[in-house]
């Protein structure tokens, strides 16, 4: 039994998913031939057990681990497990728990990585789509040949290999913006020379704050200006992805990612260090001044969902791809008529097509889901996700409400033909006011003519006035001194009626006149 030979750059995964392909045996019994376990795991880029599988092919096991599996990536950004990751020997749990991919706070799901087009000229070339090995580098979003994103492929929690597991040549490309494409030069570059020197964390720190003295970026005292770097790298970070990934930076404040990455103290993911070397080959220094600069792009979440649900991801990795809902993900495939495998599958086309049909007609989306046998919320997904049936139902209501209030303000004012506006409104109460909102022109014309309001005295100011003229001339004849107006006002109780309502008492005013109070 032998491997295929390997393509360019091919993985040594690859390889083995294409020999599973073609072999006879079961999973079982070809996994015991090939590294003398049937439940072993065989991790897409991380692949172990090079001493038993390089019997089945024609180079070496140091050679397998080092041109076909990212070892040599973490081996050189991870020395303290250096030994474990270039051991040949080492099983697959040894090389996962050195490579530290649990214990990294900034981690993805597993998954292989291809580009749509280079899978169409692989099969093109030599009969078959393979997985690329520069593809699976951690934060590596873009294929350099054709400029489009890569499509992600999560694999299942225990048995990450089967003969079915090739690229999807049926798969739409997205192109991808300039600087993502300029990343995966830049690491592509970078991992060429990986073997060339083996730096401890020591010599890595102190490179990064050679290079960013260099550029401006440390105080004078020597301290890491982190508020200025980490808002670059978060704008940067945001550029190479095509939707929001955990190995980016979380938020423009997110210090923790440059001071772990600078004390040394702790194993930091490769992505990091890759990402951080890319930012100081893009900043540059001139007198003093840093210059960097990202151009951001505005996200659009509704055509990056239909992309990915086109390329061939489940809902909830898409969901996990967008930072959104599922139940955003299924509005977005039944607004879209992109077809999602969905169990049960009891919402068919057929069934979608006849809710829509009673809808327009006004049907109550209870009793549409009564009808059906199906939620309610699956009913106003499917209304609120067709094109137009949402205004449609609300004009439908919005008229039978005109429809019903009217009729009620003209039959009671048939009935009532003497009734002011006053007692339509407080008949029917809740019509008057939509009616008076939504259609006043038309409750102007229908409702009677309003009635002008009468002003009835509450006072009889002509008998005020000669009770008044008796209890004045009492109090000026009784008092010794001379009283004055407001006195005389105040004693009668203060009421403002020989000041302010003097004018309505023309007796009182004579009388205080011909005693030389006025």
């Amino acid at each position: 039994m032998k491997l295929p030979k390997a393509l360019p750059d091919e993985s040594l995964f690859s390889r083995i998913c294409r020999h599973l392909a073609i072999c006879e045996l079961p999973l079982e019994q070809a996994l015991q031939q090939l590294v003398g376990d049937g439940r072993a795991v065989i991790h897409p880029y991380l692949t172990s057990n090079l001493h038993l599988i390089s019997q089945f092919t024609d180079e070496s096991p140091q050679k397998l681990l080092s041109c076909q599996t990212l070892r040599p990536l973490f081996s050189y950004f991870l020395p303290k497990y250096r030994t474990v990751l270039d051991d040949v020997t080492a099983a697959s749990n040894c090389i996962v728990r050195a490579s530290q991919l649990s214990t990294f706070r900034d981690k993805e799901p597993l998954s292989v990585k291809y580009c749509p087009l280079c899978a169409k000229d692989d099969v093109y070339d030599f009969g078959v789509a393979y997985w690329h090995l520069s593809h699976q580098v951690s934060g590596v979003e873009a294929c350099l040949i054709h400029k489009a994103w890569l499509v992600h492929h999560e694999l299942p929690n225990r048995i990450h290999i089967n003969g079915h597991l090739l690229p999807d040549t049926g798969s739409k490309p997205i192109y991808c913006n300039e600087l993502a494409l300029e990343f995966a030069q830049f690491v592509s570059n970078q991992i060429k020379i990986l073997n060339a020197k083996k730096p401890s964390y020591e010599v890595l720190c102190n490179a990064y704050l050679k290079k960013l003295s260099i550029n401006g970026s440390l105080t004078l005292s020597g301290r890491v200006k982190r508020k200025e770097i980490t808002q670059e790298l978060f704008e940067l970070s945001e550029e190479l992805f095509p939707t929001q990934s955990a190995l980016s930076l979380r938020t423009s404040v997110d210090f923790r990612f440059v001071s772990s990455l600078i004390s040394g103290q702790y194993p930091q993911h490769p992505f990091k260090h890759l990402l951080f070397e890319f930012y100081l080959s893009r900043c540059q220094s001139s007198s003093g001044t840093r210059l960097f600069n990202v151009q951001k792009v505005p996200i659009n979440k509704e055509e990056q969902c239909c992309d990915l649900l086109r390329s061939g991801l489940s809902m909830a990795a898409v969901s996990r791809e967008i930072d959104k809902s599922r139940c955003y993900v299924k509005s977005i495939a039944l607004k879209n008529d992109i077809p999602v495998n969905l169990k049960p599958k009891k919402i068919t086309r057929s069934l979608k097509a006849s809710i829509v049909n009673l809808a327009k007609k006004g049907f109550h989306r209870s009793a549409l889901a009564k009808l059906y046998s199906i939620s309610t919320g699956s009913v106003e997904l499917i209304i609120s996700t067709t094109s137009g049936l949402v205004e449609w139902r609300k004009r439908c209501k919005w008229e039978s409400l005109r429809r019903r209030y009217s009729c009620q303000i003209i039959r009671f004012i048939a009935s009532t033909p003497n009734a002011c506006r006053q007692e339509i409104k407080n008949s029917y109460e809740a019509a008057f006011h939509w009616l008076y909102i939504n259609e006043r022109e038309w409750l102007e014309k229908i409702l009677p003519v309003a009635t002008q309001t009468q002003r009835v005295e509450k006072v009889d100011w002509y008998q005020r006035d000669l009770e008044l003229v008796v209890e004045v001339r009492k109090l000026l004849f009784s008092s010794n001194s001379k009283l004055s107006r407001t006195e005389l006002d105040r004693f009668l109780g203060g009421h403002g009626w020989l000041t302010s309502k003097l004018e309505k008492l023309p007796k009182t005013r004579k009388l205080l006149r011909n005693n030389g109070l006025l």
